[in-house]
């Protein structure tokens, strides 16, 4: 019986082995065959070598950019933010619309960690951001990836020289 297993432990190694290494190598891909007659392809461009090309849905082109500062914004210098009551782990970098009215959060999320963010107060001489940061249960399993997410917080009058407080909230 102890034989019988590891002769077929052995064979399915071997038979492991041997396909990873056709596979690697090349082996077993069929050959062009050159019997038959070509035929014309109906493409508009030329063909590129290489692996084909596959455009994105218009639904992912059109718009702003889902990471990054989109053309025409700029980042918020860290002496406009106040962000010295926001606990560690919280999101920071902001992002000013070129119009001033719109701010963009930028932040990562994933697993069980969940971003959300509100503008509170806005005075003369500040506005209020307040930063929501929800996390697993304790014992709770969550699904290992990030993404990086960006938030839009729309203002009442454009931002200019006033400091932005971010908040836990």
């Amino acid at each position: 019986m102890r034989t019988t297993v590891k002769l077929l432990g052995t064979g399915l190694l071997l038979l492991a082995v041997t396909a990873c290494g056709a596979a690697t190598s090349g082996a077993g891909a069929p050959a062009a065959s050159s019997t038959g007659p070509e035929t014309p392809t109906t493409s508009a461009s030329p063909p590129v070598s290489g692996s084909p090309t596959i455009a994105p849905p218009p639904s992912q082109t059109v718009g702003r950019p889902t990471q990054g500062i989109a053309p025409g914004d700029d980042a918020i210098a860290e002496t406009q933010i106040d962000a010295r009551t926001l606990p560690e782990g919280y999101p920071r970098t902001l992002v000013r619309s070129v119009d001033g009215k719109t701010l963009t959060l930028q932040a990562e999320e994933g697993g069980c960690r969940r971003v959300s963010a509100h503008v509170g107060e806005q005075t003369a001489q500040q506005v209020s951001v307040l930063i929501a940061v929800t996390a697993a249960k304790k014992g709770q399993m969550c699904p290992d990836y990030i993404r990086e997410i960006t938030i839009p917080l729309a203002l009442a009058e454009p931002l200019g020289t006033r400091t932005v407080v971010l908040r836990q909230g």
